[in-house]
């Protein structure tokens, strides 16, 4: 293979039809630096271009007519069987045509020299991650601290146990002060006890307490 050859076939060789182009390809892959001794078999060159032999035998034919491949120095296949020589074919480098401006080198990327494209910032690698101790994990909540807090993390559930608050120091309408004196129907004794039924106060008569 040679690149110069195929690089001749796909940039500088003059007059050719595109249908011809890949059985041209086909021969410069196989051609020295010069562009000579390609040999490929027919059956190849219908490989490579996806064609039949008998539509390449008419590329070839289309080729050689336009000047762009001519015959080459047939001792190349000498050591092949007679009956399994191909032709061998050079390639008329020397023609040339004219490459666009637009084309030129450097004109566009190249081969081997990739545009430089700026790589994206990243604001994540300048944060500043501190070290994780050896038998602790990040948590989700607080990476920067490098360790998992025992504490429970704050509800936002409200609390269904708080005591109600006693009747006693609820205000009164009006702005009253609660009173702080037994219940209607209690003992003004005992607190809690009704004043028909006391039982503390049973007691303590039978008892005899004063």
């Amino acid at each position: 293979m040679s690149v110069e050859a195929l690089t001749w076939a796909l940039n500088d060789a003059p007059d050719i039809p595109s249908s011809c182009l890949a059985v041209l390809i086909g021969l410069a892959d196989h051609a020295d630096a010069n562009g000579r001794a390609a040999y490929p078999s027919q059956e190849r060159l219908a490989h490579y271009s996806r064609k039949s032999t008998r539509a390449v035998r008419s590329d070839l034919a289309t080729l050689q007519r336009r000047g762009i491949i001519r015959r080459g120095d047939q001792r190349h296949v000498a050591h092949l069987p007679t009956d399994r020589r191909p032709v061998v074919w050079d390639l008329a480098i020397e023609r040339r045509r004219t490459v666009p401006g637009s084309l030129e080198a450097f004109a566009e990327p190249q081969p081997g020299r990739p545009t430089e494209v700026p790589e994206p910032v990243d604001n994540r690698a300048e944060a500043d991650f501190r070290p994780v101790p050896a038998g602790r994990k990040h948590t989700a909540e607080r990476p920067e601290a490098g360790f998992r807090s025992d504490r429970k993390p704050a509800s936002y559930k409200p609390s269904l146990n708080h005591p109600e608050p006693s009747l006693r120091s609820r205000p009164l309408p009006g702005g009253a002060a609660p009173t702080t004196g037994p219940r209607p129907g209690q003992c003004p004794k005992h607190r809690g006890s009704p004043a028909t039924n006391c039982g503390p106060c049973r007691s303590e008569a039978i008892a005899g307490a004063p």
